[in-house]
């Protein structure tokens, strides 16, 4: 009785985490980016009419700042929610998301995928698109990680995803045991949560996970 009691509590958690980042990331993009976009749009005018050097150039400046504020809004919001998760679906979502970081960063990131559509739960698609967020986000922060390839196989029996990198060897279970960080536990959570198993594999070089999800 504890342990459902204790999974029905993370589940519900976890659900008011993501109605909360929904919500967050829709005011994020409705009224900041829209107050940032009337902003700029208001300088264009400026820049257009202004003949004064220096204050175009004061201008120019500002727009300058403004527009790289609302990137910056942009980044938030879809790491708050990728809006193509919902609408696109898993795979879409996820190949926007490496391509995302191949863009700004000199790890190079891979999907593979045996079909475009997976048949799967938005919760389930939700919670597997954090960990696979978290499991970047520790390949990069300090994994030392130039290659990762994720493969993802629709199966009739099981849905199985292989996570394999090239950076720093290391063992899950003993670093999610001594970890005070809150990265390792969050995939275990989530995990839980969708009823999937975390599998470690034996590699000679970085490190290979396997996630199964039985149907």
């Amino acid at each position: 009785m504890k342990r459902k009691e204790a999974e029905l509590m993370l589940k519900t958690s976890l659900e008011s985490e993501k109605k909360e980042r929904q919500r967050i990331a829709a005011d994020i993009h409705d009224g900041v980016s829209g107050d940032l976009n009337a902003i700029r749009n208001f300088i264009s005018i400026l820049l257009k009419t202004e003949q004064d050097v220096e204050k175009q150039e004061m201008f120019a400046e500002i727009k300058s700042g403004v527009e790289a504020a609302l990137e910056n809004t942009r980044i938030v919001s879809y790491k708050l929610m990728p809006p193509l998760l919902e609408k696109e679906g898993f795979i879409v979502a996820l190949q926007d998301y490496f391509e995302r970081l191949n863009s700004k960063n000199s790890a190079v990131f891979s999907l593979n995928f045996n079909s475009r559509y997976v048949d799967m739960t938005n919760e389930m698609a939700y919670e597997l698109f954090r960990v696979l967020q978290e499991f970047t986000t520790n390949m990069m922060k300090y994994g030392n990680v130039s290659e990762a390839k994720v493969n993802v196989m629709d199966e009739a029996q099981a849905l199985k995803i292989t996570i394999q990198d090239n950076g720093t060897p290391y063992n899950f279970k003993e670093m999610y045991l001594n970890s005070k960080g809150t990265g390792l536990k969050n995939i275990n959570s989530r995990l839980k949560v969708i009823e999937a198993n975390l599998i470690q594999n034996e590699v000679t070089d970085g490190n290979s996970f396997l996630i199964v999800i039985r149907k």
